[in-house]
């Protein structure tokens, strides 16, 4: 996947104003405060104030929601939070097969080609991965 590098700025413009993402609610997602975030997308305010890893982690969370939502598919992100919860939380396919209520082969073939499973089933997949995604993100100690 190819990221187009361009000014953050006018990518929170089109979150803003695309996507329909009220500056409170990104301030929510980012931790900026609704002011902040009009002035860093409208005014020549900058985010130097912020500390290098924040100014980074909200420019990412920038790239993601502008770029990132347009070049990758729904197949793909399900595949990538699929990897996430094998390799970080040793959940295995057959654990999310089951989960899913789809056999085990069915799921290594949709990860190598996602046309191989019908829509019912993905969805299915794509509903039991991201709950685990939640509650394993959301509930894990760290």
């Amino acid at each position: 996947m190819d990221f187009i590098v361009r000014d953050p700025k006018e990518d929170l413009k089109k979150i803003l104003e695309k996507y329909k993402v009220s500056p409170k609610t990104f301030g929510l997602i980012s931790g900026m405060n609704e002011d902040e975030v009009l002035d860093y997308a409208y005014e020549n305010s900058t985010l130097s104030n912020l500390p290098l890893e924040k100014e980074l982690l909200i420019d990412t969370f920038i790239g993601l929601l502008s770029d990132g939502m347009e070049l990758v598919t729904a197949d793909e992100r399900v595949k990538a939070i699929i990897e996430h919860l094998n390799t970080r939380f040793l959940i295995s396919n057959e654990t999310l097969a089951l989960y899913s209520h789809i056999q085990e082969k069915e799921l290594n073939d949709f990860i190598n080609d996602s046309n191989t499973l019908s829509y019912e089933k993905r969805y299915r997949l794509a509903a039991v991965v991201l709950f685990l995604d939640t509650i394993t993100t959301r509930y894990t100690p760290e």
